[in-house]
């Protein structure tokens, strides 16, 4: 519904109370699709004259919205980017909703502050027209088109300074999936604001069609042949055998469809040609309706047809664990990861700092972009700032003749991580920290600045807080990286080894796979220097030695046992070295000795720096000799 406010800001108000008295609609002064909405508002006992409620969806309930609308949201926030930056200089924000109106996702609200309570612009806020009466967002949802409701032609006074436009955004096969909405003040409203924010939602409608399905029959289509390759066309895929699987919202409208058609000979009348013609082809469906289209057949097979992306890789649900701080840990990260909330790691090196920076990706609404690991302390200084911003063609001797996306931009609609962000040099440090701030990034060489969505996720092993005060880490940077601070346990500190060892076989696709009694006391005892990298490692090297087989103590990898062995003796010293008793120490350094060395005499003397004699004589006293 495309809607300009003809009628005097005055009429409309004395409309409005005149129904709110009376009951009467005046016709003619606001059109029927504000008319019904006023009725339904009055049905719906909305108080017309009081504030709004200000109540928000709690954080938790909100991560569960986003994460039940992750594909919707990591789908949307580039073309929200886009759209913000053509309409950023009219004091106007930007709202993602999902199908019952409760804001996900917002930009630009920061432009309305004192028009409405912060929470009205909030996510987590709802605007059902149940509750809210007349609005864009509520009223799109029930009408199930795009709407706009300026001024006094909101139901409740308090949204009269108001200018709103809502467009709802389908999924496939009619699947209402949420809206899109700019607001901006009723005084600066633009009456081509609508038109941008329709286009921007066919856009998210194909990005989410794309990203959910494949399919090995894809029918384009249009009434126009030269709009079949556009983001306008409608496009149906199907079975090798005829049977519909999809057709988008564009789609289902230009084929005039209240329902989804079964297969292309209900539609077209006719058999689905077995090969895919280069010319375009005339169909007539059986409703009468006339389009150009072009038949695209792949090699896929019938098995692999359109069907929802599951989501790949570890979890935060993976990693659940019995260890009350890693539960802990789990739990923030949780309730912050669709928050716009950087989140920093820390522990020493190995606890699965980047095991966590994967799970919370994959648990979050950005799981189906990218995520790129960038390791601050890996990259040779003179690159690191080409590696991390790019650059144009021609930016400096022996740069690529296309120039080079940088890590930062490819991590555009997903996350980033920067892995050791302690050891990033100092004259970097301020250049990132005004690409975090303003989100955007120039290449080296160039002079656009590329607007930016990211998640942001850092980690260190290294204490930043002493860095900062020894001057060789910004304090600036520090506190724009530590939204969340999530410090990891290292190994020998968990309570949780089973559940991990069994989460590490998950993520290398060995999830039949268990360790033994035997095998797992041995992983208990073993005081694991290098965390869970190490353990990972041990896992996988296992895992390859089994090459299939129930893994077993003999898969073990050369020098698990003597590190254990050794970890062993040392703790006895030092035991014995607490009780005061050095007779006990050597005579426990002896046993473990000949122990690890399988009865090897000289052997274990060597190790010891003892004689063969004297070894011996310490054999006798202990009765072994």
């Amino acid at each position: 519904m495309t809607h300009r406010l003809t009628t005097p800001p005055r009429a409309i108000e004395h409309a409005r109370q005149q129904f709110l008295a009376e009951g009467e609609m005046q016709g003619g002064v606001v059109n029927a699709t504000i008319a019904q909405s006023w009725l339904r508002s009055r049905e719906n006992g909305v108080p017309a004259c009081q504030p709004l409620s200000t109540e928000t969806l709690d954080s938790t309930a909100l991560a569960q919205k986003r994460s039940q609308n992750h594909l919707l949201l990591t789908q949307a926030k580039a073309e929200i980017s886009s759209l913000y930056e053509q309409i950023a200089h009219s004091y106007s924000m930007i709202a993602l909703t999902d199908a019952e109106g409760v804001i996900l996702h917002t930009r630009g609200e920061h432009q309305l502050m004192g028009l409405a309570p912060a929470e009205l612009l909030s996510p987590g806020y709802s605007w059902r027209e149940q509750e809210r009466g007349t609005n864009a967002i509520g009223t799109a949802i029930i009408e199930r088109q795009a709407v706009a409701v300026q001024g006094a032609e909101h139901f409740v006074e308090q949204l009269h300074t108001f200018s709103c436009y809502a467009v709802p955004i389908f999924g496939a096969n009619y699947e209402l999936l949420g809206t899109l909405n700019v607001t901006n003040a009723f005084s600066a409203h633009q009456q081509h604001t609508l038109a941008l924010v329709k286009m921007a939602a066919q856009l998210i409608e194909n990005r989410v069609f794309r990203a959910s399905y494949q399919g090995p029959v894809t029918l384009k289509f249009h009434e126009r042949a030269e709009f079949i390759d556009t983001e306008w066309a409608g496009v149906a895929v199907f079975e090798r055998d005829g049977r519909v699987v999809a057709i988008n919202h564009n789609g289902l409208q230009q084929l005039g469809c209240n329902t989804l058609p079964q297969d292309y000979q209900q539609l077209f009348g006719q058999p689905l040609p077995l090969q895919a013609e280069p010319a375009v082809l005339n169909l007539s469906t059986s409703l009468g309706h006339v389009i150009k289209a072009r038949l695209t057949i792949t090699a896929a097979s019938k098995a692999s047809a359109l069907r929802p992306v599951v989501r790949r890789g570890i979890t935060l649900e993976d990693l659940a664990s019995a260890d009350r701080h890693i539960a802990e840990v789990l739990e923030q990260a949780r309730l912050v990861m669709d928050q716009d909330i950087p989140i920093l790691i820390q522990g020493e090196t190995g606890v699965g700092k980047e095991l966590l920076t994967s799970a919370i990706h994959n648990s979050s609404s950005r799981a189906d972009g990218p995520m790129i690991a960038v390791n601050c302390a890996a990259l040779p200084e003179g690159l690191i700032e080409a590696e991390l911003f790019g650059y144009e063609e021609g930016a400096f001797t022996g740069a690529r003749q296309k120039g080079s996306q940088g890590k930062i931009e490819q991590a555009n609609g997903g996350t980033l991580f920067l892995d050791e962000i302690g050891d990033m040099p100092l004259l970097l440090q301020a250049r990132l920290l005004r690409v975090l701030q303003e989100r955007s990034i120039t290449p080296l060489g160039g002079s656009k600045a590329k607007k930016l969505e990211f998640a942001l996720i850092s980690a260190t092993n290294q204490p930043l807080q002493d860095k900062v005060a020894a001057g060789t880490f910004r304090r600036d940077l520090y506190y724009r990286l530590n939204g969340l601070s999530l410090t990891l346990p290292p190994l020998r500190s968990r309570q949780d080894l089973p559940a991990l060892v069994q989460s590490l076989l998950t993520a290398e696709q060995a999830t039949n796979t268990t360790l033994n009694d035997d095998l797992l006391a041995l992983f208990q005892r073993h005081p694991w220097p290098g965390n869970i990298r190490q353990l990972h490692n041990v896992l996988k090297t296992m895992l390859a030695l089994a090459a299939g087989q129930p893994l077993q103590r003999k898969h073990l990898p050369p020098g698990f046992m003597e590190e254990l062995g050794a970890a062993a003796a040392e703790q006895t010293a030092m035991t014995a070295l607490a009780a005061g008793s050095i007779t006990d120490i050597t005579n426990e350094a002896v046993r473990l000795a000949l122990q690890q060395h399988n009865g090897n005499i000289s052997a274990a003397a060597r190790e010891l720096g003892m004689s063969r004699n004297r070894f011996y004589r310490k054999l006798k006293a202990l009765g072994l000799g």
